[in-house]
């Protein structure tokens, strides 16, 4: 996607519009945010993203409003978007920060736990996510791969990691513990 790169002021200011958006028609939104969005709200482990990976309700409204803001902002149509969905777990993630709260929009963000198991279990190999990776490790207070493959398995307990992933962990945590 070749949306701008977004900072925390900027997802800040989108969120505070989406909410003035959806006060008007009188709804109450309701969004968790994963990926680099959750790395830079709830953890400020990030400086940049180039979208807002989230679910959100109600559907419909907050994406029409989301476009909205897009245009006002001058963000990519898809800066809120609900991709990541296919890719959250089931098991529920109790342990969600809140990251903006407004009247109209309460906005959490994915626990350390759940970011850390989606992040191993996707093991992309660029610079942001394997910092992710480090950081989440760090946060989580962990010293080992089996400690990370542990929590993989509670918040994916049908989705043993790939061979790939396992190499990535290892990786993080060797760098994680080094510093």
């Amino acid at each position: 996607m070749g949306y701008p790169l977004v900072g925390e002021s900027e997802i800040r200011e989108a969120f505070r519009r989406l909410a003035v958006r959806l006060a008007r028609r009188h709804v109450v939104g309701d969004v968790c945010v994963y990926g680099g969005a959750a790395m830079i709200l709830a953890f400020q482990a990030r400086r940049a993203t180039r979208d807002v990976d989230a679910i959100f309700a109600p559907h419909g409204i907050v994406l029409e409003e989301a476009r909205g803001v897009a245009v006002e902002l001058g963000l990519g149509r898809g800066w809120l978007n609900d991709a990541v969905s296919v890719y959250v777990s089931r098991v529920t993630d109790t342990d969600q920060p809140h990251v903006f709260d407004h009247p109209n929009l309460r906005v959490r963000s994915a626990s350390a736990r759940h970011l850390l198991a989606m992040k191993a279990h996707a093991a992309r190999a660029f610079a942001p996510d394997e910092q992710d990776l480090v950081t989440l490790i760090r946060r989580l207070g962990l010293t080992s791969a089996a400690q990370v493959e542990q929590i993989c398995l509670e918040v994916f307990p049908d989705e043993p990691l790939s061979d790939h992933s396992r190499l990535v962990v290892a990786d993080a945590v060797a760098a994680a513990v080094s510093t």
